[in-house]
């Protein structure tokens, strides 16, 4: 396997001159194996990570966060100060985090896809919407005007980030912390062990720190199929509001928006 995988790291550098000096790195990142469904979900699921992009593998260097057993574990620790932080001053500034129903999250995420001049993304994300494949969340401020969107989609334990998108004169803001805060603690709660997003070596150099401050670690992916590891069910497509009332940063659905992750 590790023959393997330098092989594959080799063959990248000469494809894509860019990951050049960082071909010892990859051919030593840590490997998580994920075991796919066979299920719509499953399929879904490992094709995110077929094939390549420029060369690159996509299953190569993911960015992928191990979830603890609880949400109030993944807050702990100094290296996550900064996600404690600015979950806070979201909450402060009047931003709440939920999960939305299908109809919610077209309109808004419809509306914040214009906004963003990415209008070329809508008919996929509808179509999965559609499905039922992606769940979807926003922060929202006081107004409920939106600052961040996510969509999410699992299979057994494992978990991805399809989508996080914040609105355009929020993409520095706290509101991004608030939102990942609170939907790794929903995953954390259905059984979830890993959130993955994609290849971390397209990324800028400004959301690779944003993820390592979330956890995030780059792995080279492995998939195989397998019967489906249970998790608890989800609430389906209209789920019912879970109003936090305690001091973490991770509020338990309802409410106001949050600045956004891209991921």
């Amino acid at each position: 396997m590790q023959g393997r995988l330098r092989r594959t790291a080799a063959t990248v550098a000469c494809a894509v001159p860019a990951v050049r000096e960082r071909v010892p790195a990859l051919a030593d990142l840590p490997q998580l194996t994920v075991t796919c469904s066979d299920s719509v979900g499953g399929d879904r699921m490992a094709a995110k990570y077929d094939g390549a992009r420029s060369g690159v593998p996509r299953r190569l260097a993911v960015s992928v966060l191990a979830l603890p057993g609880s949400p109030e574990d993944y807050l702990r620790g100094r290296s996550k100060q900064a996600l404690r932080t600015n979950s806070r001053r979201a909450r402060e500034a009047g931003v709440t985090c939920r999960r939305m129903g299908r109809v919610e999250a077209e309109v808004r995420i419809a509306a914040l896809l214009r906004a963003r001049d990415e209008e070329e993304l809508l008919p996929g994300v509808r179509t999965d919407l559609v499905d039922g494949v992606v769940q979807a969340w926003v922060a929202r401020d006081a107004d409920d005007a939106t600052e961040v969107i996510a969509l999410t989609s699992v299979d057994g334990t494992f978990a991805r980030l399809d989508l996080m998108l914040s609105a355009p004169d929020r993409e520095a803001g706290p509101a991004r912390y608030l939102l990942s805060a609170h939907l790794v603690g929903e995953l954390i709660e259905r059984g979830v062990r890993h959130l993955a997003v994609d290849t971390a070596l397209w990324l800028d150099a400004g959301l690779r720190h944003f993820q390592r401050l979330l956890g995030f670690e780059p792995m080279t992916l492995e998939f195989r199929r397998g019967p489906a590891v249970g998790t608890l069910p989800d609430d389906g497509p209209f789920p019912a509001p879970r109003i936090s009332s305690g001091p973490l940063p991770v509020p338990a659905v309802v409410g106001a928006g949050a600045a956004g992750t891209a991921s």
